[in-house]
């Protein structure tokens, strides 16, 4: 009879803990200018949240990081469905499933027809970040493959660990030297020890055409480039023969960070090419319209 009252009780204060915790968002904060500073054995990582958008068709938000700057659009996609993906319009790996329980399992992202990873919740608990108490979810990472005898290995790549409140605060395998966040500032409180000082805007270090966002896009995108010092820009838009379609920047520009949109309302469905010119620099991206 003990043990009965004793299970009943452990689960009620179970549950009385977890509704503390009642935002899976908040294992991974995306604020503007949320800020990440991590620790390593090559050398520090800092991650800033620059800028956001909203996906018009399902309300999915893209995050951006300025450091480092990607080629392939936003870093991140957050669904409405506590789901999160890295690198969306590249290789779109489903990184994150935010409410995800203990022993809960999905699909990262599929490489071929006989070789997949997956990622495993091993654990949940409370625990203290900065001094703050806090509730800890801890995530396994793992490539599966079909061996020519048709069984499936197994092979652990790594263990990640969310907070909620923070985000991801490690990064561990059994090989390379662990990921460990050194300080943050999160909706604007820092925790831990950070080097960011200055929240004002920071200045491009280099010429970069990003890719369009959202892509495929209907009927409308935005491109977004970054300049190291003032220049005359052009930004124009051609069809796959090179026929050029629309001009959307046409004059001199100070340094900084840019962003333009293009509509296709007007335009048949099909991939277009946007070019970028500035003083000597030149890059070119593609672009798919889906109607």
């Amino acid at each position: 009879m003990k043990s009965i009252y004793l299970t009943i009780f452990f689960v009620f204060l179970t549950s009385i803990i977890l509704a503390q915790y009642d935002d899976p968002y908040q294992f991974f904060p995306a604020n503007l200018g949320d800020h990440w500073e991590y620790t390593r054995a090559g050398g520090d990582l800092h991650y800033t949240v620059l800028r956001d958008s909203i996906d018009p068709k399902d309300s999915s938000r893209f995050i951006f990081f300025y450091d480092p700057p990607l080629y392939y659009g936003a870093d991140y996609r957050i669904d409405r469905n506590y789901n999160v993906f890295y690198e969306p319009q590249f290789d779109n790996r489903h990184v994150y499933k935010l409410n995800a329980q203990v022993g809960e399992r999905w699909v990262v992202i599929v490489e071929d027809s006989s070789k997949w990873e997956e990622s495993m919740v091993s654990g949940i608990y409370e625990g203290y970040v900065f001094g703050k108490r806090t509730l800890i979810k801890e995530i396994q990472h793992f490539q599966l493959w079909i061996r020519p005898d048709s069984l499936i290995d197994t092979t652990f790549l790594d263990v990640e660990k969310l907070a909620y409140g923070f985000g991801r605060i490690s990064r561990e395998n059994y090989v390379l030297q662990p990921l460990l966040l050194r300080g943050c500032r999160i909706n604007g409180v820092t925790y831990g020890t950070v080097d960011v000082k200055d929240e004002s805007t920071p200045i491009p270090s280099g010429f970069v055409l990003f890719q369009n966002y959202p892509n495929p896009f209907n009927p409308a995108t935005k491109i977004r480039f970054s300049l190291p010092e003032a220049s005359f820009v052009t930004l124009k838009v051609y069809d796959v023969l090179g026929r050029e379609i629309k001009e959307l920047v046409n004059e001199v520009k100070p340094s900084g960070e840019y962003e333009v949109e293009f509509n296709g309302s007007n335009l048949p469905s099909g991939t277009y090419v946007y070019k970028l010119t500035a003083g000597k620099y030149s890059a070119v991206g593609k672009m798919t319209l889906m109607k």
